[in-house]
C-alpha cells in the first residue's frame, strides 16, 4: 500500500500529490494536430527495428506511419530529445506568427530552455536529433474533416546549424499544413524535466496538456484514464511483456507512473478517481493491483492554466 504525505503531514488518498509551495508556470504557444500528437508518442531506435541497414524503417501506430529510408538515416533514433527539440522549433514557429518557413533557434536558448549543463554533449544529442528529424517521412490518414491527411511527406527540406544557430527550414508540404493547425498551450515545465530520472513524465505531461486544449469547454478536460497515459508512453514495458518476465508489475509500470506524475507536481496535482470523480473504496487502496490501477482514472488540478474564451459565432456576430 503507497501513500503520499499530504500537507498537514498525514497520509492522503493513493496518487495524490503534495501540495507544494505554489510556482508560477509558463506556457509558450505551439501548433499542434492529431498527427504530430500521436508522433509524439512514439519512440524509435535501432535496438526496435531490424538490424539490416538496408531495409526500409516503418512503425505505425493507428492511422500513422513514420518511415526512413534505411537504418542509417534513422540516426541515434526518434527518442524524447527529438521530440522536445521539434517542440522547440515548432514554438518558434508558431510565436513568430506561423509565416517563415524557415525559423532559427539558437543553442544557448534552447541549451537554457532544457537547463542542460554540457554544452558538448547538448550539440551532439542536438546533431543526431535533427538528422533524425530531417530524415523522417509521415503519411496520415484524417479522421475528421477538421484535419489534413498527409502522404510520405518529409516535415523539413534543409537544416544546418551555423555561427551556433539552427536554422530549420520546414517542407513546402508541412508549412502548408502547420498553418491551418489550432494552437496550444504548451508548459514550459515539459522542457525541465530531466529525462534520465523520470523517463515517462514528459509524455505524461505533454498528454494532459493536449488533452486539456481539446477539451477545454468540456466536463472531462482535467480528467484522463490510467489507460491513455500508458499508451502515451513508450518507455514503460506492457503488461503482458511484464507477467512474461518476471511479474514485477508493481516495481515496474505503476511504481514508475506514480513517480513521473508526481514529478509535475510544481504544475499540478492528481490523484486516482472513478467515473464522476467517485474516489476509491478502502477495499480497493487496501487491494490496489494492476487490475485496480488500469481501470482507473486520473483527475488533474492545475495550479495555474491560462484562460481560454470561446470564439464567437460568425453568423451570430454578424446579425
Amino acid at each position: 500500500m503507497r501513500y503520499e504525505k499530504g500537507i498537514d503531514g498525514e497520509p492522503s488518498s493513493v496518487g495524490e500529490v503534495l501540495e507544494t509551495k505554489l510556482q508560477v508556470s509558463s506556457f509558450r504557444i505551439m501548433k499542434q494536430s492529431s498527427a504530430m500528437n500521436k508522433l509524439s508518442t512514439l519512440k524509435i531506435t535501432k535496438k526496435t527495428v531490424s538490424e539490416n541497414s538496408d531495409e526500409e524503417v516503418c512503425v505505425e501506430k493507428d492511422n500513422l506511419k513514420i518511415s526512413f529510408e534505411s537504418l542509417s538515416e534513422l540516426g541515434t533514433g526518434l527518442k524524447t530529445t527529438t521530440h522536445r527539440l521539434a517542440d522547440a522549433l515548432m514554438i518558434k514557429f508558431t510565436e513568430s506568427g506561423s509565416k517563415e518557413q524557415t525559423v532559427s533557434l539558437s543553442l544557448d536558448e534552447y541549451m537554457k530552455l532544457c537547463d542542460l549543463k554540457n554544452s558538448a554533449e547538448m550539440r551532439r544529442q542536438v546533431n543526431a536529433d535533427l538528422k533524425t528529424l530531417l530524415n523522417m517521412r509521415i503519411s496520415f490518414q484524417k479522421s475528421s474533416n477538421r484535419e489534413q491527411s498527409m502522404s510520405d511527406i518529409v516535415l523539413c527540406k534543409s537544416v544546418k546549424v551555423k555561427s551556433n544557430i539552427i536554422f530549420f527550414t520546414f517542407s513546402d508540404e508541412f508549412f502548408v499544413i502547420m498553418k491551418t493547425m489550432p494552437v496550444m498551450h504548451y508548459p514550459e515545465k515539459l522542457f525541465k524535466i530531466n529525462l534520465k530520472k523520470n523517463p515517462n513524465s514528459y509524455y505524461f505531461l505533454k498528454k494532459i496538456a493536449e488533452h486539456k486544449k481539446m477539451n477545454y469547454f468540456k466536463k472531462n478536460a482535467d480528467t484522463l484514464s490510467v489507460k491513455t497515459l500508458l499508451g502515451c508512453t513508450p518507455e514503460l514495458p506492457s503488461y503482458d511483456d511484464v507477467v512474461n518476465k518476471d511479474r514485477a508489475v508493481g516495481r515496474r509500470i505503476i511504481e514508475p507512473f506514480e513517480r513521473d506524475m508526481n514529478e509535475l507536481s510544481d504544475l499540478l496535482r492528481w490523484e486516482y478517481c472513478h467515473a464522476n470523480g467517485t474516489k476509491l473504496s478502502d477495499d480497493e487502496l487496501v487491494n490496489f493491483n494492476y487490475y485496480v490501477f488500469s481501470g482507473l482514472l486520473v483527475k488533474i488540478r492545475w495550479k495555474e492554466y491560462p484562460q481560454l474564451h470561446r470564439k464567437k459565432n460568425k453568423a451570430l456576430k454578424s446579425k
